[in-house]
C-alpha cells in the first residue's frame, strides 16, 4: 500500500514536470511567432500568452470531462484564479520589487478583466452550474477580447500576419506537436492520480484540485513570472497573468457544454469565495492608487493566499475526519 502511494506520488510529480516542459515548447515557439508578426506586445501577452498558457488546465478539463468527473475542472479552475491572482502574480511583484501597471490597461478594462475573472464564482454560488451559465462565461469572455482588440487596434496590425513570409517549417510545427503530446499524456495522469489521491484521503477530488491541480497547472505562469523578473519585461507576465485568468472562465462555459449536464460542487463556498472577492478588491485598488503593485502590497496578497490555502486544508482535514 505504501509502496503503491508513493509510486503515484513520484508519477504525479513528474507529470507536473512534463506539464511545465510541454507548456513551455509550446509557448515559447508560439509566443516568438507571434512577435515576429509584430503585433501590440501587450495584445500578444493577454490573448495569444493568456491562452497559451491555460493550455494544461484544457487538457486535464478534456481528461477529466471524459472521465466523467467535472469536480476536477472546476476545483482547478477556481483554484488557479486564486493562484493567479494571490500567488502568482504577487510573487512577481515580490521578486521584482513591485509591478508597474502597462498603460494600456485603463481602469475600465481592468474592472472588465476582474468581472470576467470572478464571473465563475458568482455563477457558483449556488454549488452548481449549469449549460446557460456556462453559454454566458463563454460571451463574457469573447466581449472582452474583442474590446482589447478593438482598442489595440487588433484587427488593423493582424494584417500584418497575412503578408508575413512563409517561413516557418515543420520544426516549429514539430515543436508545438511534442508540446502538446506531452500536455495530454501528463494531464490526462494528473487527473487519474488526483481521483486515486482523492480516494485515499477520502475527500472530494474538488478539494485537491483545488489546491494541488491549480498550483501545478500554473507552472508555466509561475516560469514566465521568473524569466520575466530576469528579463524586466514584467509587463508582458501581468498581461499573460490576466488573460489566462480570464481564459478560465472561458473553459469553464466550453467544459460545462462539453460535460451536458449541471455540474455539482461542494459546499463551503463562501469561504473561497470570500478570499477571491477581498483579493481581486485589493488588487484593484492596489493597482489602480498609483498605477503600480508595491512589494509590499504583492506581500500582502501572499499573505491572503497562505490564509486560504490554511483554511482550506482545515476544511478537508474536517470533512476526511
Amino acid at each position: 500500500m505504501m509502496d503503491n502511494l508513493i509510486l503515484q506520488l513520484i508519477i504525479y510529480l513528474v507529470c507536473f514536470l512534463l506539464v511545465w516542459l510541454g507548456s513551455d515548447l509550446v509557448v515559447s515557439t508560439i509566443a516568438g511567432l507571434s512577435n515576429s508578426w509584430r503585433l501590440p506586445r501587450f495584445i500578444i501577452s493577454f490573448i495569444f500568452l493568456g491562452l497559451l498558457t491555460s493550455l494544461p488546465e484544457l487538457t486535464i478539463g478534456i481528461a477529466s470531462i471524459a472521465n466523467d468527473d467535472p469536480q476536477i475542472v472546476a476545483g482547478n479552475l477556481l483554484g488557479g484564479i486564486i493562484v493567479m491572482f494571490l500567488g502568482v502574480i504577487p510573487l512577481l511583484g515580490v521578486l521584482g520589487n513591485g509591478i508597474k501597471i502597462p498603460s494600456q490597461l485603463n481602469k475600465r478594462q481592468l474592472i472588465s478583466t476582474l468581472i470576467v475573472v470572478v464571473a465563475p464564482a458568482f455563477l457558483t454560488a449556488d454549488q452548481k452550474l449549469g449549460k446557460w451559465e456556462g453559454m454566458f462565461l463563454i460571451v463574457l469572455y469573447l466581449g472582452l477580447v474583442l474590446s482589447f482588440s478593438m482598442k489595440q487596434s487588433y484587427l488593423d496590425k493582424a494584417k500584418n500576419i497575412m503578408n508575413r513570409k512563409k517561413k516557418r517549417g515543420a520544426g516549429l510545427i514539430l515543436k508545438i506537436l511534442v508540446g502538446m503530446l506531452l500536455l495530454i499524456g501528463a494531464s490526462y495522469q494528473i487527473v487519474n492520480s488526483t481521483i486515486y489521491f482523492a480516494d485515499i484521503l477520502s475527500i472530494s477530488p474538488f478539494f485537491v484540485s483545488l489546491i494541488v491541480v491549480a498550483i501545478g497547472t500554473n507552472i508555466p505562469e509561475i516560469s514566465i513570472a521568473i524569466r520575466s523578473v530576469l528579463s524586466k519585461k514584467k509587463d508582458i507576465a501581468l498581461a499573460d497573468y490576466l488573460g489566462s485568468a480570464s481564459a478560465n472562465s472561458l473553459l469553464f462555459g466550453i467544459f460545462t457544454l462539453m460535460y451536458g449536464e449541471t455540474i455539482q460542487l461542494p459546499n463551503h463556498f463562501l469561504q473561497r469565495f470570500s478570499f477571491l472577492a477581498i483579493g481581486l478588491i485589493l488588487f484593484y485598488f492596489f493597482a489602480r492608487s498609483r498605477n503600480h503593485l508595491s512589494r509590499k502590497e504583492c506581500a500582502v496578497l501572499l499573505c491572503l493566499y497562505l490564509g486560504f490555502v490554511v483554511v482550506e486544508i482545515m476544511l478537508m482535514t474536517s470533512l476526511a475526519g
